[in-house]
């Protein structure tokens, strides 16, 4: 565990700011081709981890983040306030679905310089929203990102094949190993029990009871 010098000693103030890096992915697929926006909830640029941080101060919201000792699934949200339509093109005119969200809590001294810093969360962002605010001419707007962590998208994923013919054969063409299931997918199997022949077909339902009335004929007709 990380030593925080500024919140030992049971201290009662701490000074404190969350600092917000925001990775964007412009090509599904390609990790590579992103763009990186940091800014933080501080009155001036700081830099950790060789990453400067723009200061927005109050403009700057950001959720609750869950404290637990294990890593649990908990949202956080984050948002901008007093953006112009310029600024818009961030959401707006790029992938923000699927982006990476980091969150830093910076800790400073009595003399308001950083001294430590501890990651609080990192997810993806799932949704986003825009709201806006006109006080007479002039038009506020105010964007909020909500994101999951990592181990709550890892729960919700969806992988694997199914358990039909076409989707075993979708990376091997010659793979017979599901060819059989639509033929067994309404069949009830008693484990345990001896198997017991079941007629499959109205024509062998037919067959086998003109059958079983021969056989009952042939034993209850002649003389002693």
């Amino acid at each position: 565990m990380d030593n925080i010098p500024a919140v030992a000693n049971n201290k009662s103030l701490v000074n404190n700011a969350e600092f917000v890096k925001l990775t964007v992915y412009n090509e599904y697929g390609n990790t590579a081709n992103n763009n990186v926006y940091t800014f933080s909830s501080s009155y001036k640029t700081e830099n950790i981890n060789g990453q400067d941080y723009t200061p927005l101060g109050g403009l700057l919201a950001v959720g609750v983040q869950q404290r637990d000792i294990r890593v649990t699934s908990a949202d956080t949200s984050l948002s901008l306030s007093g953006i112009d339509g310029n600024n818009m093109a961030i959401v707006l005119g790029s992938l923000i679905r699927g982006s990476k969200l980091e969150i830093t809590r910076g800790f400073y001294d009595n003399t308001y310089n950083l001294t430590s810093n501890a990651q609080r969360f990192t997810g993806i962002v799932t949704n986003y929203q825009i709201s806006e605010e006109r006080q007479d001419n002039d038009d506020n707007f105010t964007i909020t990102l909500n994101a999951s962590s990592f181990k709550s998208v890892l729960e919700n994923r969806i992988a694997g094949r199914k358990t039909n013919s076409e989707s075993w054969k979708e990376y091997n063409p010659t793979d017979t190993s599901m060819d059989r299931i639509p033929s067994l997918a309404d069949r009830a199997f008693d484990f345990g029990k001896p198997p017991v022949q079941v007629a499959t077909t109205q024509s062998q339902a037919a067959t086998d009871a003109s059958q079983i009335s021969q056989d009952t004929n042939t034993n209850t007709g002649g003389g002693y």
